[in-house]
């Protein structure tokens, strides 16, 4: 999760920069052996609260509820009861883009 978004209160969201694909690893997390023998064993070998899966390969935007899920195991974005929020967010996340000059501000005229 790109740390530069702006959290709401007890809310994040965060944006996949390429969804479907792999999210990039530091070397030594790729190499650790407990990252390893997980990998190994398939995407839905757990990671945690999450599977190995749904660690490296994250959808398009992901919500949080900080507060009650400090792991961020659960992904609110697809549940319709969030879509308001996760809507207003996105629009923050945007606007926060441009101001900052974040080159990442072209995908919203693309996707």
């Amino acid at each position: 999760m790109d740390r530069r978004v702006p959290a709401a209160v007890r809310r994040e969201i965060g944006r996949t920069v390429e969804a479907g694909l792999h999210v990039p690893f530091a070397s030594d997390l790729w190499a650790a052996s407990t990252w390893q023998a997980q990998f190994r064993k398939g995407k839905d070998a757990p990671y945690g609260r999450r599977t190995v899966g749904s660690y490296i390969q994250r959808p398009p935007f992901e919500l949080f509820d900080l507060e009650g899920d400090p792991a961020e195991a659960v992904n609110l974005a697809a549940d319709p009861a969030h879509g308001t929020r996760l809507e207003s967010m996105k629009q923050r996340l945007k606007a926060v883009q441009k101001e900052t000059g974040d080159p990442w501000v072209m995908k919203w005229n693309y996707e």
